[in-house]
């Protein structure tokens, strides 16, 4: 008889605390939803760029980083919000790696225009100018087709006003 109370008790034991550290865990759970911690300001990698803005989430609004005024002058005046057959610029990218990253936005597709000084890729990007390379890439959200010309025309507009000026403008601090 004591090996079958010894049994309920236990068992008794085992749901009260089953229940105990299940409360104990709703109360932690809401205590933790009511302050969610704030969203990171500082990105690392343009890949990793959220979709709207973090000090005003539920707006849509993309995450805006302007461009150094010493890239906006070497991209010939190009900053947010400019427009290139319908693709708006919505972010400015430096990377340590001494690269600047372009970020256009159409609809809720997203790709990047990378611009580095000239010999700074292991592999030349397709356009060139004399002194920078240029190239694309980082297309978001995964999986989503964009036409190659697509690419290619707003790779080479950007091109285009760094060419205009190149020679006259010293070579951003970000490249």
């Amino acid at each position: 008889m004591t090996a079958s109370s010894s049994k309920s008790t236990s068992r008794g034991a085992r749901i009260a605390a089953v229940i105990a550290l299940s409360i104990l865990g709703l109360l932690i759970l809401a205590q933790g939803s009511s302050n969610p911690p704030p969203a990171p300001l500082v990105l690392d990698r343009p890949d990793e760029a959220p979709s709207e803005d973090p000090l005003n989430p539920g707006t849509g609004d993309p995450f805006l980083t302007p461009p150094p005024p010493d890239v906006t002058a070497l991209l010939n005046g190009l900053s947010l919000g400019n427009e290139i057959d319908s693709w708006k610029v919505v972010s400015f990218n430096v990377m340590k790696e001494k690269i600047v990253w372009i970020e256009f936005g159409n609809n809720g597709v997203y790709f990047s225009v990378g611009v580095a000084a000239k010999g700074n890729s292991k592999t030349p990007p397709p356009i060139q100018t004399e002194l920078y390379e240029v190239g694309y890439g980082m297309i978001r959200p995964k999986g989503i087709n964009i036409v190659p010309d697509v690419f290619t025309k707003l790779t080479e507009q950007v091109a285009s006003r760094i060419r205009l000026r190149e020679k006259e403008v010293p070579k951003p601090a970000a490249l």
